[in-house]
C-alpha cells in the first residue's frame, strides 16, 4: 500500500500538481487567490466533460477530432431552437445533448462497422460538424438566454471564508463537472465498460476471440462521447451567454492533451479517468500560472505542447518496461 502511495502513476501526477502549486504560489504574486482560482476553473469544466469520455475512446486506440465541433453544433441547435422555434430551455437542451449523441453514434458506426480509422472519420466530421454550425446558424451568434439557464455555468452555489474577511464562491458547474468525472471512473474501474475497454485497446483481435462485443462497445463509447459533447454544450453556451458556430475551436486538442498528461496510453490498452482529472489540473495550473507570471500566450502553448510530448513518450516507455517486465517473470 505504501509502495504503490509512491509509485503509482496518479500518486506521482499528485506529487506534480501539489509541487506545481506550491511552487507558483511561492515565485508569483497574486496566484494564491481563491476567489481567482475558483472563477478560472469555470472555463475548465468543458475541457473536462471532454476529457472524460475521451479516455475511454483513446484507450481503445482510438481518437475523437470532432468533439469541438459537436459541442459548437449542439450549441446552435439549442440557441436557435429557443431563439426562433420557441421551444423550452429545457426542451432545447435535451434536443442538443440528442443531436451530440447522434453525431457521436455517426462517428462509432461509421468507424466500427465499416472499418475506417477513427483519425480519418473524426478529422472529415470535425469539418463536416464544424460546417453544419455555421450553415445551420449562417454564421450569426444566438444570445439572450434566460437567467435561470446562464446560471449553470455562471452561477455560484455557496460562499467560502478565505480568512482575513475574504470570501470565494464555489462555481455551479463544477457539480457537473464532478459528477461526469465520478460515473466515468466507476465505469473504467468498477464496471465490465472498463475491463472490455481495456482490452480492446491492447488487442482487438484478443478481445474479438474473448467475446468482446467490439463493435457495439465501440458505438457505444462514441455516442456516449457525443452525448457528453451535448452536455457540455450547454454549460459552453451558458458560460458566454451566446451560442455560435465557431465555439470550442481547438478544445479537442486541449481534452486529448489532458487524457496523454494524465497517464492513458495514446496507443491504447491503458485508461485513468482520476489520472484525466489530474492532467487537467495540472495544465490548467499551467497555464493560469505562467500567464500570471507573464509569459507570454504563444509561449504557454509551446510549454504545454512540450509537456504533452514528453508525458506521450514516457508513458509509452512505462508501458513498454511493464510488458518486458511481465515477458521476464513469465
Amino acid at each position: 500500500m505504501i509502495r504503490r502511495l509512491f509509485t503509482s502513476r496518479e500518486s506521482i501526477l499528485l506529487y506534480v500538481f501539489a509541487a506545481m502549486f506550491i511552487a507558483f504560489s511561492v515565485k508569483v504574486e497574486g496566484f494564491f487567490d481563491w476567489f481567482s482560482l475558483l472563477e478560472i476553473s469555470r472555463y475548465w469544466v468543458v475541457v473536462g466533460m471532454l476529457a472524460v469520455p475521451m479516455t475511454f475512446i483513446i484507450a481503445t486506440s482510438g481518437i475523437d477530432l470532432s468533439v469541438g465541433s459537436i459541442v459548437a453544433m449542439s450549441g446552435i441547435i439549442l440557441g436557435l431552437l429557443y431563439s426562433d422555434a420557441q421551444v423550452p430551455i429545457v426542451v432545447a437542451c435535451l434536443a442538443a445533448i440528442l443531436a451530440g449523441a447522434l453525431a457521436g453514434a455517426f462517428n462509432g458506426g461509421v468507424s466500427s462497422y465499416l472499418g475506417i480509422p477513427p483519425l480519418v472519420v473524426t478529422l472529415a466530421t470535425m469539418a463536416l460538424f464544424r460546417g453544419l454550425a455555421f450553415g445551420l446558424s449562417q454564421a450569426r451568434s444566438v444570445s439572450d438566454f434566460p437567467d435561470a439557464f446562464l446560471w449553470l455555468s455562471q452561477g455560484d452555489a455557496f460562499q467560502i471564508p478565505t480568512g482575513a474577511g475574504g470570501s470565494a464562491y464555489f462555481p455551479v458547474p463544477l457539480f457537473a463537472l464532478a459528477t461526469v468525472i465520478a460515473v466515468g471512473w466507476f465505469l473504467m474501474r468498477h464496471s465490465w465498460v472498463g475491463r472490455f475497454t481495456e482490452c480492446l485497446g491492447e488487442n482487438e483481435t484478443a478481445a474479438h476471440f474473448a467475446a468482446i462485443p467490439v463493435r457495439r462497445l465501440k458505438l457505444g463509447l462514441y455516442t456516449a462521447c457525443g452525448a457528453v459533447c451535448g452536455i457540455a454544450s450547454i454549460f459552453n453556451t451558458a458560460l458566454y451567454s451566446t451560442a455560435k458556430a465557431d465555439a470550442a475551436t481547438g478544445m479537442e486538442l486541449e481534452a486529448i492533451a489532458c487524457v496523454v498528461v494524465g497517464g492513458t496510453r495514446i496507443s491504447g490498452g491503458r485508461g485513468s479517468v482520476l489520472g484525466t482529472l489530474l492532467g487537467l489540473l495540472i495544465i490548467g495550473i499551467l497555464r493560469y500560472g505562467l500567464k500570471m507570471a507573464g509569459m507570454r500566450s504563444q509561449h504557454v502553448v509551446i510549454i504545454v505542447g512540450a509537456l504533452l510530448i514528453v508525458t506521450a513518450v514516457l508513458n509509452e516507455r512505462m508501458a513498454s518496461s511493464g510488458r518486458h517486465a511481465w515477458g521476464e517473470a513469465k
